[in-house]
């Protein structure tokens, strides 16, 4: 559902309290994917999507007031209910059975002495939300794979700095734009990743097709000055998937190490951290009551630059994912 002009300048989030546009945007949407009862099942679904959607944004906004020791809880349940719109709008049998309202993924029940939140894990489980949002709204298969959260943060350009300031280490290298079309890094990124141009370039579209299949493909030249990556246009430049980064100013970034790049959207990212933040604040209190009033722990700020990005960003993401 693409349109052009000012509508793009609102929060179109606001759209969906109105019930006659919330059923036309899923009868496209199911219509859109070629199911018999798209109809019947927009107004069937109408209003499930939308008190899902408000319940995500109050979540979300209560966390914004809320003390930092419970806004893990508050911003995982909100994430948690603006997922399930999303899968609602790709799927409208959505749950179809018990076993997809899990959670989806688990962590360590108990932390032991010396235990440390940027290396603990996440795991991710056969059935639950977090598979059949990778498979419904990303199209990728399922993997049951472990996952660290220094390495869940390190795909965040938002906490590129607390990785540079806290720990001396530096994630992303930064490029600029040659053109509205062209990104360019300095020379020694091929180098880094032991890769020739013409097999940065076969990597870097693999990559990317991970997360969006239909990505146009792209060029990689080397000289002794750069490397600079061509996109199709202006349009698919700026849009770019990992391992394609952009900060805050809309500068490209891309891993300095080939081997810390995961290909996961960030909602995916999000999603895991939190899980795992809101089941420490939940059940590991006094831990979690230490760190946060002691101050005696360089995760910390960690957290809370992580939690800052994720009210920052989190319904910018939701609105991108709804009018994709």
């Amino acid at each position: 559902m693409q349109k052009n002009g000012s509508v793009y300048k609102v929060e179109r989030l606001t759209f969906f309290d109105s019930a006659s546009f919330t059923r036309n945007y899923l009868f496209e949407c199911y219509q859109s994917h070629s199911y018999d009862d798209a109809s019947s099942m927009s107004y069937q679904n109408c209003y499930r999507f939308m008190y899902q959607l408000q319940h995500g944004c109050l979540y979300l906004a209560q966390a914004q007031i809320a003390p930092f020791a419970i806004k893990p809880m508050l911003l995982f349940y909100g994430l948690s209910q603006l997922i399930k719109s999303c899968v609602l709008s790709v799927d409208p049998y959505y749950p179809e059975n018990a076993a997809v309202l899990a959670h989806g993924i688990t962590t360590r029940k108990r932390k032991k002495q010396g235990y440390s939140f940027l290396d603990d894990e996440v795991k991710e489980q056969r059935n639950g939300l977090y598979p059949h949002m990778i498979k419904k709204l990303f199209h990728m298969e399922h993997s049951e794979n472990k996952y660290t959260m220094k390495a869940l943060l390190k795909q965040l350009p938002d906490m590129h700095a607390c990785f540079a300031f806290l720990v001396n280490e530096e994630p992303f290298m930064k490029g600029k734009w040659a053109a509205t079309d062209r990104m360019v890094f300095e020379p020694i990124l091929l180098d880094l990743y032991h890769m020739t141009a013409s097999r940065f370039q076969q990597y870097a579209l693999e990559q990317m097709r991970k997360l969006v299949p239909k990505t146009q493909a792209i060029t990689v030249v080397e000289t002794k000055q750069q490397v600079e990556i061509r996109f199709a246009n202006a349009q698919a430049a700026r849009n770019a998937a990992p391992p394609f980064h952009f900060d805050k100013d809309g500068s490209p970034l891309i891993h300095r190490l080939k081997a810390n790049h995961l290909p996961l959207p960030e909602l995916a990212i999000y999603y895991l951290v939190l899980y795992n933040l809101s089941m420490i604040c939940r059940y590991e209190t006094e831990w979690w009551g230490e760190r946060i009033h002691t101050m005696d722990c360089d995760e910390i700020p960690f957290i809370k630059q992580f939690l800052e990005t994720v009210q920052a960003r989190t319904k910018k993401l939701i609105e991108r994912q709804l009018f994709q």
